[in-house]
């Protein structure tokens, strides 16, 4: 797959306050893949990954619109990000790739949270993430 690399500081977001834990996958007894119990790990680091829920402005089609997604990041600790205050991230990609109905989706990884500019009393490290936007 091929990501893109995002200057932070000029894809302004901002935290909705939402920060979630990413669950590991696990096959269940009926052989289907549902989220387990453990928390997901970043492959490279060992961090824990934790989904941090952004929202930005976007244009397709000269349309403008506010957009959220969810950007994965490793970090030792759940990040605390007040809502709707600026947050930036520090080797920030993304893929955009075509959904199933033909629709296009965003994967935003970011190897760390920018504490100085996103204000986050959290401490950012690690390597991996990724998330679905999603149409607001």
């Amino acid at each position: 797959m091929t990501f893109y690399a995002v200057e932070s500081k000029r894809q302004s977001m901002r935290s909705t306050g939402i920060v979630n834990e990413v669950r590991d996958w696990v096959d269940g007894p009926d052989g289907k893949r549902r989220p387990g119990e453990t928390q997901a790990r970043d492959e490279d680091t060992g961090m824990p990954l934790w989904e941090v829920e952004v929202t930005y402005r976007q244009q397709a089609f000269g349309r403008e619109s506010s957009t959220t997604a969810f950007v994965r990041v490793g970090s030792g600790v759940q990040p605390v990000l007040g809502e709707f205050e600026p947050v930036s991230f520090r080797g920030l990609t993304v893929e955009v790739r075509v959904n199933k109905a033909g629709g296009l989706s965003e994967s935003w990884r970011a190897e760390e949270l920018d504490d100085k500019a996103s204000g986050s009393t959290g401490t950012g490290a690690g390597t991996s993430a990724s998330s679905t936007g999603k149409a607001a």
